[in-house]
């Protein structure tokens, strides 16, 4: 319980988006849905939507002020697992709409990494890709680093949609690998973009 409640205090206290930090004053919430089958979380006006297991449980403040500025974040965990999801929707720079190009994803992962190097120690990326879910291009970063000496896995699913950047970060113990990559499989598999 001590690793969820160290992870569910960095989230709160930032989430990276292509290099920028987000503090928790700047979140707002979205529509959650939670079924038998899943918690379903809607972004942008439910134009993206995405299924997390059942088990995470909402954990996101709410701050009209975000809603204001067009910022959004979502911040879910699942404390059987101490796995932590942040989802965001940060607008774009004008010009910087839907850029899903390389070297647009190229200049994301290095911002994010950077981000990442504020946050924890011993950052190092293991990988990086690009995937397509639900009919649309993403930029997958795989991590690993260390926060108050515990081994956490990361990824970053990165995306331009809708003059917004979208972020989805996912944050597991490093002991639980097969469950990270379980949950990340499911977020790709239930995307869809309207």
């Amino acid at each position: 319980m001590r690793f969820m409640n160290m992870i569910v205090a960095m989230a709160l206290a930032c989430l990276v988006v292509g290099g920028a930090i987000l503090s928790v004053t700047t979140v707002s919430a979205a529509p959650v849905v939670t079924s038998s089958n899943g918690t379903g979380v809607a972004l942008l006006d439910g134009n993206l939507t995405l299924t997390l297991p059942a088990d995470f449980i909402d954990q996101t403040p709410a701050n009209k002020t975000a809603r204001d500025i067009g910022v959004a974040v979502q911040l879910f965990t699942h404390p059987g697992q101490s796995q932590v999801v942040g989802i965001s929707t940060v607008p774009t720079l004008k010009g910087h709409a839907n850029d899903t190009s390389e070297r647009a994803f190229n200049k994301m992962a290095q911002g994010a990494l950077s981000g990442l190097k504020t946050q924890f120690t011993s950052v190092k990326k293991t990988a990086q890709s690009t995937v397509i879910a639900g009919g649309h291009k993403i930029l997958r970063m795989d991590c690993e680093q260390v926060m108050k000496g515990n081994a956490i896995i990361g990824t970053l699913l990165i995306t331009p949609y809708r003059d917004n950047v979208i972020t989805v970060q996912v944050l597991s113990p490093a002991a639980t690998r097969a469950e990270h990559d379980a949950l990340v499989k499911t977020i790709l598999d239930t995307l869809v973009f309207q």
